[in-house]
């Protein structure tokens, strides 16, 4: 797991009781558009958490 510096979007992503799977889909996805800004993949991550969307998607 990687050390988190600026949004800790794992914390939210237990909150929202995110499986693993979903979390790891995002992080590859935000990844591949941000694959060298750290601050910025961080921040997406936590949108794309925080927004509820993936709950739609999952069901």
């Amino acid at each position: 797991m990687k050390k988190i510096e600026y949004f800790d979007y794992q914390k939210a992503a237990r909150e929202m009781k995110m499986s693993a799977a979903i979390l790891k889909k995002i992080e590859k996805e935000v990844r591949a558009e941000f694959p060298k800004d750290k601050i910025m993949f961080e921040l997406h991550v936590l949108r794309a958490i925080r927004s509820g969307y993936w709950q739609k998607t999952a069901a």
